[in-house]
């Protein structure tokens, strides 16, 4: 993984410009509500600035902040079994962090911890701020976050650089791309999707669902580069698409007559 930058706005993050970064920030703020300020490990990919995390035997606790637009702290805890992560939250106030880093330093399990900050989730979507679902999801695809189904990286990034898809769901699945226009089940995709062609290439297809049942799929460019995928997609967003819904498309799918 590409380490994450370290250059956060000073205003959304203050404490984390003196030297040390997210690290030092963190005992700081122990001290200040009178924990124990214990040591914070260096997280793999993530510079001491946006990046701690520490050990409980098996388990694991790490904390970024990787979000240069709105001031947030990112929590993921993993099991006693060193499984994988089973709690996600996400809080803008580094007294929060600090007071469930002591709670599962002191043994909390993962169920007290649920149970005492309602912010926790199982799923870093679950735990993403409301209106910031889609926002968690490129974030953590551009990082390479294990926490989330991951596509191709290269095209992931094209497909970002491209403002106008940015306001859609990312959803890699099967080898292919899509950008949705809902962040849950039922699903509504109304742009077309990146296709592997075999060769390291992309088709961009545009396939008809269940709410545009009379739509035909059709493959609008072949064997591209992801940059012009990435490109033509982007000029194919229908008319007053996106942007997406956060949880499941809310409109019924049209009813079919004989």
């Amino acid at each position: 993984m590409t380490e994450r930058s370290n250059e956060l706005p000073p205003e959304l993050y203050p404490e984390l410009a003196a030297a040390g970064g997210l690290r030092e920030a963190l005992a700081r703020e122990a001290v200040r509500r009178g924990h124990r300020a214990e040591p914070m490990d260096p997280v793999e990919g993530y510079g001491p600035a946006v990046g701690a995390g520490c050990a409980r035997g098996e388990a694991r606790f790490a904390v970024y902040a990787t979000d240069a637009d709105v001031r947030e702290f990112r929590i993921e805890i993993s099991t006693d079994r060193g499984e994988q992560t089973a709690l996600f939250g996400s809080t803008g106030d580094l007294a929060v962090v600090d007071a469930i880093l002591h709670a599962w330093r002191a043994g909390a399990s993962i169920g007290q911890l649920r149970r005492e900050w309602t912010l926790l989730a199982s799923s870093p979507l679950e735990a993403a701020p409301p209106g910031s679902v889609v926002r968690t999801a490129w974030r953590l695809t551009l990082e390479r976050s294990p926490t989330i189904r991951l596509g191709d990286a290269e095209l992931a990034e094209a497909l970002y650089a491209q403002p106008a898809l940015r306001v859609f769901f990312p959803w890699p699945s099967h080898g292919q791309f899509s950008l949705l226009s809902s962040t849950a089940d039922p699903f509504y995709e109304e742009l077309p999707r990146a296709v592997p062609s075999g060769d390291g290439r992309w088709n961009v297809v545009l396939h008809g669902s269940r709410w545009s049942p009379h739509m035909p799929s059709r493959v609008l460019g072949s064997r591209l580069g992801v940059h012009e995928a990435a490109a033509l997609i982007a000029a194919n967003i229908p008319a007053g698409s996106g942007p997406a819904v956060e949880g499941g498309w809310p409109h019924p799918p049209p009813i079919m007559t004989p």
